[in-house]
């Protein structure tokens, strides 16, 4: 479980989070959604350790705060809004960093495998920084799925990702929905700050809403996607369609080849 309780971040005197406590599981999916600059990323960062913080924050029982970057690497995985790549990688070499930092074997095949998984089959030996956005971002998705698995040895693994539909198509975005909701009907745990809504409604268990650095709301789809609430935090007239009866939109299924766990 990811367990944060009264989590504040302050940059240069300047209050970035305040107060922000809410518990996550493994087996679900997390959506943190909120208008610009409401502390999304603010969130996720701390949660990766990225930013100093007050409070608490645990993984499995690890303090976040404390337990080593080695350990960590091997309970989740992090996906980030941009990642600068300094050095003339091939998207095969991008895939067998995140084996790596998993402590897995860094099989070419296995790198292409996941490649393929993120609709880039053959992509493996082409050099990173001449493929387009959209591809970039789906080989980053293919390392942090590299670096995890839904359920390891010790528990449940985790997918920490900021952002993750940025620059990608509908059908691309719809595919790394499902792959996300594969991992998490398999066991592991998925916190992803969103922006779109109606994503968001098709992929959450959880919605945390967020708005000025503090967290306003928290609960389940309909919960959350409601008329006052997100008038409310963006600051605009906002009516929400109907749901479906069972709260949410089915996903089609994902080739990814994980097996629920029992």
């Amino acid at each position: 479980m990811l367990k944060v309780e009264d989590l504040s971040v302050a940059l240069s005197g300047k209050s970035l989070l305040s107060g922000v406590s809410f518990g996550a599981r493994a087996g679900q999916v997390t959506a943190i959604i909120g208008p610009n600059g409401s502390g999304k990323t603010t969130l996720l960062r701390a949660l990766c350790a990225e930013w100093r913080y007050s409070g608490h924050a645990a993984l499995n029982g690890h303090d976040i705060r404390t337990t080593r970057p080695n350990v960590m690497a091997k309970i989740r995985a992090v996906l980030a809004q941009e990642t600068q790549v300094a050095f003339p990688f091939t998207a095969g070499e991008i895939v067998r960093i995140g084996l790596e930092a998993g402590g897995h074997a860094a099989d070419e095949a296995r790198a292409a495998h996941l490649l393929a998984e993120v609709d880039l089959p053959g992509y493996a030996p082409r050099p990173y920084h001449q493929l387009s956005g959209g591809e970039q971002a789906r080989v980053q998705f293919a390392r942090a799925l590299a670096q995890v698995q839904p359920v390891g040895e010790k528990g449940p693994m985790w997918l920490l990702l900021d952002e993750p539909l940025a620059s990608l198509d509908i059908g691309h975005q719809l595919l790394v929905l499902r792959i996300a909701r594969k991992f998490a009907d398999a066991g592991g745990g998925v916190v992803a700050v969103m922006h779109d809504l109606n994503l968001t409604a098709m992929l959450a268990d959880q919605v945390l809403l967020m708005q000025s650095g503090r967290l306003i709301a928290r609960g389940s789809v309909p919960e959350i996607l409601s008329d006052d609430l997100l008038t409310k935090a963006f600051h605009c007239r906002i009516r929400v369609n109907t749901l479906p009866a069972h709260g949410t939109w089915t996903l089609p299924q994902s080739s990814m080849g994980w097996a629920a766990a029992s």
